[in-house]
């Protein structure tokens, strides 16, 4: 178990982030630097591959060299018990992912404005020699400014083949994925760049190009399958915002941008007024079968003759010697003559039909495009074709509108265009479904936003005691990981660990209270006691933690045992005997028996100092004494205390003792 774990002697993990194919990312904090950094774990089956953890060294050693501001900083590398780790810069935010499917449709200035960032990154990048190779908007985070920091440099160079056995990884890297890269090839700076594409039709549209189940089907479509118009489903976005997606996802790598700052610098003017009349760019989608690099591209065939090639002449044009030049030139004069004819006659009679029949047979009337959005397509076909105007459907997800209900419609109602104009319906295709992710094993409070992202509405959170799950993480959940749901129609029911409730132990015997704490693996601690005019003797006064704490596995309770109800102070009369000696020295034997004899008149001086619970060290006696005398001294003893006295007799010590409490 990860929580709670110190990675490096210096950053402890707190709560887990995501996980991909290759790796597991935890929330943690620098114990050094007092700061949050995320560190990137890799999986264990991994960390036995030399040649993969060779290439992750020296991959990640180079990343470390960037610095951009809309780079995720690397500060660390390092292993430890063959857990090879990266730290990074903690973002607070979401991945660019969750940011679409929440805000979708984005506005075109913001998309461009988080294109431009992204784009300055990953120049950065081929600037230092590092493609990227798995640019997708999973690996793009975005905070609340929209402030964009590309993550997961070097790691897709790093990937050893065993990684593939990851569908989820290598299925939403598929929806990104150049033709070339489709077709074997390896990853350049033309396929960033391709990818690039991808994610800003994506960021515009709110949807993906390419849609599959698997990453095959997927490559295929990206060979095959002409690139959608970005305006089919968004008539609103500029022609110049839609060329650079085009640019970018040309089939053919030549026909990209030279590099991503070209594309940078187009993005920067996309929306200024002088590009408002742009026309559509138009590339050749055609992948070539023999294509294997950037300067292989499909052109036309030229003609034989216009190409230069002899044309041999036919049996007809052959004469013989002597009287080919002029039955050639009568011969000319001839077809010359009589094609002018031909041709003048074709001329007039073309100009009369054109000005008299032609107007009346070309003619096409102009239509009033009717209103059919919200209609059943069934509806809005019959009302289209009533109207002599063709239909193109097209399917879009919306969670607002009836499924097979037309969402919108371009060209839009009330636009006058010829008779026979195809009107492009969007029909609804339902509420988008997402997959459902792990959440098992979350911390609580990492997973809030990511649920509110992924546009989970209804989040229904149950406290569960667990002596084996870390308190705050999840331990089960509905809909279980891996369904197709409709996130703003469906409840995630999510129970975490609570950790271990502390029982209330109060009036349980020692033995009872080892039993039940062993049995929830917390461990019980009986030095202290206490007296209780309730409790009875050796049972549980009082606890700490108190009943109803959460607390951890391994926890110690401290236990005070009653010492049953507690004795009052008494009062003890003690007779110390002072005997006075007849060279004129006094000893106090304290027995109080014996009688002294006045034999000198030489006195002797006394005194006597006593503690107990209402005095401290109190002189009780102080005088001169010329025969041996008796003290009684008032002692007040609290249980399980004694009293104590001291004799002094002409300044020295003559006798301590005790008086103990009565049993």
């Amino acid at each position: 178990m990860m929580i709670g774990r110190r990675i490096g002697g210096r950053y402890e993990i707190l709560s887990r982030l995501g996980e991909g194919g290759m790796a597991i990312v935890y929330k943690a904090k620098d114990l050094i630097l007092d700061r949050l950094v995320a560190v990137k774990i890799l999986r264990s089956d991994l960390a036995g591959d030399q040649e993969f953890i060779k290439r992750f060294h020296r991959e990640a050693e180079s990343v470390a060299s960037l610095s951009h501001p809309n780079i995720v900083a690397i500060y660390d590398i390092g292993e430890e018990e063959d857990c090879y780790y990266i730290v990074m810069e903690y973002v607070q935010g979401m991945s660019l992912k969750a940011f679409i499917r929440q805000y979708s449709p984005i506005k075109v200035s913001e998309a461009v404005h988080i294109m431009e960032q992204i784009t300055l990154a990953i120049a950065h990048a081929h600037q230092h020699g590092i493609v990227h190779r798995d640019i997708k908007p999973h690996n793009i985070l975005i905070d609340a400014s929209e402030n964009v920091k590309v993550t997961d440099f070097g790691i897709a160079m790093a990937v050893s083949s065993a990684t593939i056995t990851y569908t989820h990884s290598i299925l939403g890297s598929a929806h990104y994925l150049s033709p070339e890269q489709a077709r074997g090839g390896k990853a350049t700076v033309k396929s960033d760049i391709y990818a690039l594409g991808i994610v800003m039709f994506e960021l515009l549209t709110g949807r993906l190009p390419f849609p599959g189940e698997s990453p095959v089907s997927v490559a295929l479509k990206h060979l095959n399958e002409p690139m959608p118009y970005p305006r089919e489903t968004r008539p609103e976005i500029p022609q110049s915002v839609e060329n650079i997606v085009i640019r970018a996802t040309a089939k053919i790598p030549l026909d990209r941008y030279a590099s991503v700052m070209e594309m940078y610098h187009d993005l920067g003017t996309s929306l200024e007024p002088q590009r408002a009349g742009e026309r559509r760019l138009i590339l050749n989608e055609t992948m070539p079968e023999e294509a294997a690099d950037d300067d292989e591209r499909t052109i036309k065939i030229s003609t034989l003759q216009s190409a230069g090639y002899a044309v041999a002449p036919s049996s007809a044009e052959k004469t013989a010697p002597g009287t080919e030049g002029k039955k050639k030139k009568k011969s000319g004069v001839r077809k010359w003559l009589t094609f002018t004819g031909v041709l003048m006659l074709l001329i007039i009679t073309g100009l009369v039909i054109g000005l008299t029949v032609l107007p009346k047979m070309l003619y096409v009337s102009n239509v009033t495009v009717p209103s059919v959005t919200g209609k059943t397509f069934a509806e809005a076909g019959k009302i289209i074709d009533s109207r002599n105007l063709s239909i193109v459907r097209r399917n879009q997800s919306s969670s607002k509108v009836k499924k097979g209900n037309v969402v919108s419609q371009n060209p839009e109602a009330g636009a006058e265009v010829k008779s026979g104009t195809k009107v492009t319906l969007f029909v609804s295709s339902g509420a988008q479904k997402i997959t459902v992710e792990n959440y098992i094993g979350y911390s609580r409070d990492s997973l809030a936003q990511t649920l509110l992202d992924a546009g989970y509405k209804n989040v229904v959170w149950t406290g569960e005691t667990s002596t084996s799950v870390p308190e705050g993480e999840v331990i089960r959940q509905t809909p279980r990981a891996g369904q197709h749901v409709v996130p703003g129609n469906t409840t995630v029911h999510l129970t975490y660990s609570t950790g271990i409730t502390v029982p209330d132990l109060t009036g349980k015997t020692k033995e009872e209270v080892t039993q039940q704490l062993n049995s929830m693996s917390l461990k019980a601690d009986f030095s202290a006691g206490s007296y209780s005019p309730v409790i009875p003797k050796n049972q549980v006064v009082t606890q700490q933690p108190a009943a109803g704490s959460r607390v951890a596995s391994g926890t110690t309770v401290v236990i005070s045992l009653s010492k049953g109800e507690q004795p009052e102070p008494k009062e003890i009369d003690k007779p110390i005997k002072v005997v006075y000696q007849k060279n004129g020295n006094g000893n106090g034997n304290g027995n109080g028996n014996g009688n002294g004899n006045d034999s000198s008149s030489q006195p002797a001086h006394v005194q006597i100092y006593y503690t107990d619970a209402n005095h401290q060290n109190a002189l009780f006696i102080d005088e001169e004494i010329t025969s041996t005398k008796t003290y009684t001294i008032p002692f007040t003893i609290n249980p399980g205390k004694k009293g104590t006295y001291q004799i002094l007799i002409d300044n020295r010590p003559a006798k301590n003792g005790t008086v103990d409490y009565p049993g």
